[in-house]
């Protein structure tokens, strides 16, 4: 993946808290850093609140990363973000963090999150101001079946 391929981006220094005893950041930290990718690009995108991280109700179905090179406390991280395709009740998301001083690839990764109504505790199709919002951003078409 290239950075040009994102319209969307956040930085995040890495923190002491998301080292491990090697001495760089451990693996598990590199999936919190898509999720504050994930929020803020729906943030953005539909003007959410801080403190609201539900209204559009996904939950994530599938996490995929791929470790390029270690990434070290101080660093900034630049996180990008965008959606590859949107189903009847799915889309993909896609991630790429480089280090922004050095330019180099930290590391890949995707998700797949599903529209959920969580009153009914069901599956839904992803609304249709989701959809458009999103399809228009990325331009991409609205839905692939």
């Amino acid at each position: 993946m290239e950075q040009t391929q994102f319209n969307f981006s956040i930085d995040i220094r890495v923190r002491f808290s998301d080292m491990d005893s090697l001495g760089h950041v451990n693996n598990a930290a590199y999936i919190s850093y898509f999720e504050e990718g994930r929020v803020h690009y729906f943030r953005k995108l539909f003007n959410l609140p801080h403190d609201d991280t539900s209204t559009l109700g996904f939950i994530v179905l599938d996490m995929h990363c791929n470790y390029k090179t270690p990434a070290y406390y101080g660093e900034i991280l630049r996180v990008h973000t965008k959606v590859n395709w949107i189903k009847n009740k799915s889309f993909e998301m896609a991630y790429l963090i480089v280090e922004t001083e050095t330019r180099r690839t930290v590391a890949e990764g995707s998700s797949i999150l599903v529209a959920y109504d969580y009153a009914s505790r069901e599956t839904r199709e992803v609304p249709e101001h989701v959809r458009k919002t999103i399809s228009e951003f990325e331009k991409i078409p609205s839905r692939r079946e």
